[in-house]
């Protein structure tokens, strides 16, 4: 965890330091924005994956009647 840390400090101080970013702040701020992006990309990949698999279920209007009826029928056990 120390490497990746110093790897990070290491990464904030280039970005600075070449004008990419105008503060430290600012540095973090798009290292942020870019694994938030990643994570993101890796899920809906994932998603894709499983469509693409059939692991999949239509939200269609049976499937929300069928819904909401075994929700009545837990509420009121």
């Amino acid at each position: 965890m120390v490497a990746l840390a110093q790897t990070i400090d290491h990464l904030i101080e280039e970005q600075v330091h070449d004008g990419s970013a105008h503060s430290e702040i600012e540095a973090e701020q798009m290292i942020i924005s870019v694994v938030a992006e990643r994570v993101i990309d890796r899920k809906i990949a994932k998603s894709q994956e499983q469509v693409r698999n059939g692991q999949y279920s239509e939200f269609n209007d049976e499937f929300m009647t069928n819904l909401l009826a075994q929700a009545k029928t837990r509420h009121s056990v």
